[in-house]
C-alpha cells in the first residue's frame, strides 16, 4: 500500500505544470535611481533609469552585476546591491477606484481601476508601491497602503480596464536639429523636465493628442511634443569629429570642488557617454563655447565638457601636468584597416579576451542580429570589435 501511495505521488508530481513549480522570483529596486546598462561595466551605455520599488526578475548574477528584466520589459545589467528580493502574497483592495499604474509613482498612467474587495497577487512588495497581478485586468503598481492581507468585503462595484490599444505603439525621438528632446511632467513647455533624450531613443506612446504625447521611456513616464516623435527609426545624430562653427579657440583650465577628474562626453548633455576624463588643473583648448557645454580638446582628444568646470586662470594648487600639443593627434597604425560590418546571428557572445567561444565564462554581454560593429583586428578565427564604445572579441564567422 505504501509503495502504491509513493508511486501515485510521483505521477501527480509529473502532472504539475512547470510554470507552477518554477514561478518567477521578483526583486525590487531599493535606491532612488538605478541605472540599467547594456553591459556589466560602469562605463557601458545606459539603457534607462528605474526608481525605487520598480519590480524585476533576475536571470543571472556575477561579479556584483545582475542581468534583469523589468516589469515593462526592459532588460539589462544592474548593480546587484541595488535590488532586493521581494516578498509575495495574496491581498485585497481596501478602497473603490484604486488605480493600478504602469510604474511605482502617481505620475504613471493607470492600466486599470480596481474596486474595493478585489483580490490581487502581490508579486513584489515595495516600500510604498507593490507590483501586483489582477488577473484579466493585467499587472501594475498599487500603493501598498490601499492593500490588505486580510480579506476585504467587496463593495459590489466593478473593476475596469483603462487599456487603450489605439494609443499604445512604439515611436522614436526625432529631434530635428536639437541635441536632445525634453520629457516633461505635464503637457506644457513650462512643466519641469524629467529627463532629456537624443535622436533614436525608443519610446512607448501611451496617449496621443494634437500637440503632446504621453510616453514611457525606460523607467520614466511623461509628456513629449509629438513633432519630435516618429514611428520610423531615424538615423542617429552624428557626433562631430571637429568643433562646430564658433568663435576663436582659447585655453582654459579644469577645476572641480573635490579636485578630481572631470568627465568629457560625446555630446552636450549628461545623456551622452563619457569618452575620457581630464585631471584637475589641466589646460584644455576650448574650440567652441556655449551657454553650458564647451567643445574642448585635450591631448589630441575632443569632446564636450560642462563649462562650470572651466576657468581662464590656472588654479594655484594644481599639480604639474605633462600635456602634448593639443593640436597634435597621434598618427594611426596602418597594419590593419578597420571596417564596419554587422552581426549575422542573435545572442552572439561578446568576450573580453580571445578564448573558447562556446563558453561565456569571461563574457561581458551578447550582440544581436543586425548590430553594427567596427572590426579593429582579426586574429585567426577571432575578430576584435568595438560596439557602443565597448571593445571585445567575437568569433568572426558570425560577422557579415
Amino acid at each position: 500500500m505504501k509503495k502504491r501511495l509513493i508511486a501515485l505521488l510521483l505521477v501527480l508530481a509529473l502532472l504539475i505544470p512547470v510554470g507552477v513549480a518554477s514561478a518567477a522570483t521578483w526583486y525590487r529596486v531599493n535606491t532612488s535611481s538605478l541605472k540599467v546598462r547594456y553591459l556589466p561595466d560602469d562605463s557601458a551605455n545606459v539603457l534607462g533609469s528605474y526608481r525605487k520599488d520598480y519590480a524585476c526578475t533576475v536571470s543571472s548574477t556575477k561579479d556584483g552585476w545582475s542581468y534583469v528584466t523589468f516589469s515593462n520589459g526592459t532588460e539589462g545589467y544592474v548593480l546587484a546591491k541595488y535590488i532586493t528580493k521581494a516578498s509575495s502574497y495574496k491581498a485585497w483592495v481596501t478602497k473603490d477606484d484604486t488605480s493600478m499604474r504602469k510604474g511605482p509613482d502617481g505620475n504613471f498612467s493607470a492600466v486599470a481601476t480596481l474596486a474595493k474587495g478585489t483580490k490581487v497577487s502581490v508579486l513584489s512588495h515595495g516600500s510604498k508601491y507593490d507590483y501586483v497581478s489582477a488577473g484579466d485586468l493585467g499587472s501594475g503598481y498599487i500603493m501598498n497602503g490601499l492593500l490588505s492581507k486580510k480579506q476585504v468585503k467587496a463593495s459590489g462595484n466593478a473593476s475596469t480596464s483603462n487599456a487603450d490599444s489605439a494609443a499604445n505603439y512604439t515611436a522614436y525621438v526625432f529631434n530635428a536639429g536639437y541635441r536632445t528632446v525634453n520629457l516633461r511632467q505635464s503637457a506644457s513647455t513650462n512643466s519641469p523636465i524629467i529627463a532629456e533624450y537624443p535622436t533614436g531613443t525608443q519610446v512607448q506612446v501611451v496617449y496621443h493628442s494634437v500637440e503632446w504625447d504621453k510616453v514611457q521611456v525606460g523607467g520614466n513616464e511623461g509628456w513629449m511634443m509629438n513633432r519630435f516623435l516618429s514611428t520610423s527609426v531615424p538615423a542617429p545624430t552624428p557626433v562631430v569629429d571637429s568643433a562646430p562653427a564658433a568663435s576663436s579657440s582659447y585655453t582654459a583650465y579644469v577645476v572641480s570642488d573635490n579636485k578630481k577628474q572631470v568627465h568629457v562626453r560625446k555630446g552636450n548633455s549628461k545623456n551622452y557617454s563619457v569618452v575620457f576624463n581630464v585631471p584637475y588643473g589641466a589646460p584644455v583648448i576650448v574650440l567652441s563655447h556655449d551657454t553650458k557645454w564647451d567643445y574642448i580638446q585635450y591631448n589630441g582628444q575632443k569632446g564636450y565638457m560642462d563649462n562650470s568646470f572651466l576657468q581662464l586662470a590656472a588654479p594655484g594648487d594644481a599639480p604639474a601636468i605633462e600635456t602634448m600639443d593639443p593640436s597634435a593627434t597621434p598618427a594611426p597604425k596602418q597594419e590593419f584597416q578597420p571596417y564596419t560590418t554587422t552581426v549575422n546571428i542573435n545572442d552572439l557572445n561578446f568576450h573580453k579576451q580571445k578564448g573558447d567561444w562556446s563558453s561565456n565564462v569571461d563574457g561581458v554581454g551578447r550582440l544581436q542580429l543586425g548590430d553594427t560593429v567596427e572590426v579593429l583586428a582579426v586574429s585567426g578565427d577571432w575578430a576584435k570589435v568595438k560596439y557602443n564604445e565597448y571593445t571585445g572579441w567575437v568569433h568572426k564567422k558570425f560577422l557579415n
